[in-house]
């Protein structure tokens, strides 16, 4: 009996081989929040002023909906999930596909994209279950709510309630080889889209906390499911601009290599969709620099365009992977005799700047501090963050603005800018920084999943580690020769 239980109460998509993750879509229906699988939404449309009658008289369907040329049943699932019904039916409607059947269901708003683990959903099951069971089968807590899950399937079954079948060649162009999934979004003036399939999380509305890392690039952290999570200023990221000042932010959280997470702070998720790969436009070469994260565009009926952010240069950009290894979970097991995070570093004297952001370097790594010159030849665009050459102790040394070369916020050096001459031994090259801060006894500690890790910190230019002063404050660790690698 257990077993018929669990059977009935779990959706197709969770049952047989389940995958140890599965991504949701979020929503808001009334007071409720819900979840569907991602697999299931087609797209979101806004809601039309009016329906057709469909002649069909069936508990909850609402009229027929046209969409490029396909005239689909819509739904209000409020009064099956016992929720009170207004006039209003919702702003949104998700179109639904179930083995190529398609039924529209009306929603308040898309909240964003779910990773959860499916072994950890907490089952609804029914002692009795009706013929066909509830619509909700499972919850999951995210962002501080309880979310229940919606089987599609079900609602596709529910009695009376007629489908449409997907038109043959909208189902080839969305099956998971024609088409990539996308998470939609707007950001400032701007309207984005990212792959499903690295976002961890959208949180829609997270308080921003106070971090020794906020710059202002770094908007601040969240707590997610007790990580926290560096949230940045996405415009500044891109180089689109900046974001207006905020407490509070939508976050849309993406995953990174080894488990870490980065938040990029948005204003509005618009949709989760399959996007034919056809309908993805290149980005012009002549539109970017080289090696920009903007791959392409995607155009919404010919109006809205959606620039399309490439995961895979977001998730091997230097800058992007320094900030999401200090996303900070738990810490492990510390070593004996050790503080939790400690690589047992001994106190040495750190040189504390400020190039877009506040970070240290051991003094040793410096081989001399100078003012900014005030005649040096300008190679500007030469290379990411050359500025041009001067002339030092009779050798011509290039001059780099270390917050350009980490593609962080940089400023016309002013008054307090030095410049860091770093030599590798066979060249000396001078990094142009906003100011210096102090030099103070600190210590390196890890904050990697492994810190004895030789291929960890050594091949990267912003590593798995921070310098702790003695008072305990934290200060990201940069090793300057990497940079410049």
């Amino acid at each position: 009996m257990n077993q018929m239980v669990r059977s009935l109460a779990m959706p197709e998509v969770l049952r047989g081989s389940r995958p140890a993750t599965q991504q949701f879509g979020l929503l808001r229906i009334g007071e409720a929040m819900l979840a569907i699988n991602v697999e299931n939404i087609r797209e979101v449309v806004p809601a039309p002023g009016g329906l057709s009658n469909a002649g069909i008289a069936a508990t909850g369907l609402c009229g027929l909906f046209e969409l490029r040329g396909s005239t689909i049943p819509v739904m209000d699932i409020r009064p099956m999930l016992g929720l009170p019904a207004t006039e209003a039916y919702g702003a949104v409607i998700l179109v639904l596909r179930v083995r190529q059947r398609l039924i529209c269901i009306f929603a308040d708003e898309v909240r964003g994209i779910a990773t959860e683990d499916v072994a950890a959903l907490d089952e609804l099951g029914v002692s009795r279950p009706a013929v066909q069971g509830p619509l909700v089968t499972h919850s999951f807590f995210h962002s501080g709510k309880v979310i229940s899950v919606l089987a599609a399937e079900r609602i596709l079954a529910l009695p009376g309630i007629p489908s449409v079948q997907e038109p043959v060649a909208e189902a080839v162009a969305k099956t998971s080889s024609n088409a990539k999934p996308l998470l939609l979004f707007t950001c400032g003036a701007f309207s984005f889209g990212v792959a499903a399939g690295v976002v961890e999380a959208t949180a829609p509305t997270a308080q921003l906390k106070d971090s020794p890392m906020k710059t202002e690039t770094c908007l601040g952290v969240i707590d997610h499911h007790g990580t926290q999570v560096p949230v940045l200023d996405t415009l500044r990221v891109l180089g689109m601009g900046v974001l207006s000042e905020r407490k509070q932010s939508s976050v849309l959280v993406l995953r990174y290599p080894d488990d870490r997470l980065l938040g990029f702070a948005l204003d509005t998720v618009v949709d989760i969709r399959p996007i034919p790969l056809g309908d993805i436009m290149a980005m012009p070469d002549n539109a970017v620099e080289t090696g920009s994260v903007l791959s392409g565009v995607y155009s919404v009926d010919g109006r809205t365009l959606f620039l399309v952010l490439d995961e895979r240069t977001m998730m091997s950009d230097d800058v992007l992977l320094m900030f999401s290894r200090l996303s900070s979970t738990k810490p492990k097991t510390a070593a004996a005799g050790r503080a939790p995070g400690q690589r047992g570093d001994a106190l040495l004297p750190y040189l504390v700047f400020r190039a877009g952001g506040d970070m240290a370097t051991p003094v040793a790594d410096v081989r001399e501090i100078v003012e900014m010159p005030e005649d040096y030849v300008s190679l500007n665009n030469v290379g990411r963050g050359t500025m041009g050459l001067f002339v030092h102790r009779g050798t011509a040394i290039p001059l780099i603005s270390l917050a350009r070369r980490l593609r962080l916020p940089a400023v016309p050096p002013g008054q307090e800018g030095r410049v860091l001459l770093v030599s590798d031994g066979l060249k000396t090259t001078g990094l142009v920084v906003d100011s210096l801060a102090r030099i103070e006894m600190a210590s390196k500690c890890a904050t990697g999943p492994d810190a004895t890790d030789s291929s960890g910190f050594e091949h990267r230019i912003l590593g798995d580690f921070m310098v702790r002063s003695a008072d305990g404050r934290l200060l990201p660790y940069i090793d300057l020769r990497k940079a410049l690698a």
